[in-house]
């Protein structure tokens, strides 16, 4: 029988054909006439087989961090008050006491949530009559419950684990207030003066402060499911759960990478005043379809010494840059780009994070952005913290589904123009 490679071995393996990819890729260029399209086959090919390891192991190890955060999760649900009115400490409560909060933390209320999800019917019955009117709505298409707190998280979790800017950007919940400000700081204050004991204190007055509204717009996603499949699958809440997750993080990752910034959040490689502006592009030694090696470096110390050393600090190329990168070295013929070869650390391009994206710019046409650096604690998410889902119980009869809607309200936007760098094509 044969056994399973871990994802460390996985790592190793996919180190050790990128070397060979560098080696084939070295000897053909020293050789008369360059690379023949044989080499750039055979090249090819091996850099194929290591993309396949990597999303081999990127999955491995995205389940066992999954299982992990279940096993804390099916912790956590034992502690807030149950269908029996008792509190984490084990005390008695009463129903009535408890908020709608701790309601929607409950498991009668998943269950609830559950059922819905795969009948369209609201067991009123097995819901408390003072949450009725505030917790469930329901219209004659079908009707939305708000999800329960914990599967809401679990939702945002799998989005933050495919958006990689989430997992780095500092996120706000919105209340009920309709709009956040960010304050950016548009020119600093000159440096301190030297002064006697008893001498004023003299004012600045090159120190500017402006404010950027993030205001959450909503998103919506429809999700598809068989019926046939819903009726074979006794944990229907995870196919949902997984639809949903998907749906909404791609759209995410769009916006936080291109996005305009009107009705939506506005992305690092939208030139604006408002984000990252023109004054933080560098072209380099890039040609109008290639990017160069010295243009790495440039974007590297584009960032002062701060942001280069967060742990925020990525490099964001989509897999076309990628493979390019792979192939560039610095003026001591060492190679720019290095993979990884530890569990949860990812690749890294002079020492930053690599973080690869498949809705980063690919396009190597004159004057268009192909990759960005930044620090991404100054990219800033708000989001209502509700999600609501809505049942479409007759709209896809005809092709044996049932649709579900999921809404939620975001914006985000980077707020510290300095924090960030684009590379951008001659």
């Amino acid at each position: 029988m044969k056994t399973a490679k871990t994802a460390v071995q996985l790592r190793e393996e996919r180190a050790g054909l990128i070397a060979q990819a560098r080696t084939k890729w070295d000897e053909a260029q020293k050789r008369d006439g360059g690379p023949t399209a044989e080499d750039r086959a055979e090249v090819k090919r091996q850099m194929d087989a290591a993309q396949a390891l990597k999303d081999q192991y990127e999955t491995m190890e995205s389940l066992d961090a999954a299982e992990a955060d279940l096993e804390t999760a099916e912790g956590r649900v034992s502690s807030p008050i149950g269908s029996e009115g008792r509190t984490a400490g084990g005390a008695s409560a009463k129903p009535e006491q408890r908020t709608i909060q701790q309601y929607r933390e409950s498991p009668e209320y998943r269950s609830v949530f559950s059922e819905w999800l795969a009948t369209g019917q609201v067991p009123y019955g097995k819901v408390p009559r003072e949450f009725r009117d505030t917790i469930l709505g329901t219209d004659g298409k079908g009707g939305y419950l708000v999800t329960p707190t914990q599967l809401a998280g679990e939702i945002v979790k799998a989005i933050d684990d495919s958006v990689f800017v989430r997992g780095l950007a500092r996120i706000q919940k919105m209340g009920s207030a309709k709009s956040f400000g960010a304050p950016r700081l548009t020119s600093r204050m000159a440096d301190a003066d030297w002064t006697t004991e008893v001498q004023g204190v003299t004012e600045d007055t090159t120190m500017a402060v402006d404010r950027r509204d993030l205001k959450p717009y909503l998103m919506s996603k429809l999700a598809k499911v068989s019926i046939e499949a819903s009726d074979r699958d006794s944990n229907f809440e995870t196919l949902i759960q997984d639809e949903l997750s998907y749906k909404f993080g791609i759209t995410e990752e769009k916006a936080y990478l291109t996005g305009n910034g009107t009705g939506k959040p506005l992305g690092i490689f939208t030139a604006s005043a408002n984000g990252v502006p023109t004054a933080r592009d560098v072209t380099g030694t890039n040609t109008t379809t290639a990017i160069g090696a010295d243009t790495l470096i440039a974007m590297k110390y584009s960032l002062k010494a701060g942001y280069r050393s967060d742990p925020t600090c990525r490099w964001v190329w989509s897999r076309a840059a990628i493979e390019s990168i792979m192939k560039l070295k610095d003026s001591q013929n060492q190679y720019l780009w290095q993979p990884s070869i530890q569990a949860g650390q990812p690749d890294r391009i002079l020492g930053i994070p690599v973080a690869e994206s498949e809705f980063a710019p690919s396009t190597f046409t004159t004057g268009l952005y192909v990759g960005a650096i930044g620090c991404f604690r100054y990219y800033w998410i708000v989001e209502v913290k509700d999600l609501r889902i809505q049942r479409l119980v007759e709209r896809y009869a005809d092709t044996n589904e049932v649709g579900f809607i999921g809404r939620r309200w975001v914006d985000g936007a980077p707020i510290l123009a300095e924090a960030f760098s684009r590379c951008k094509l001659a």
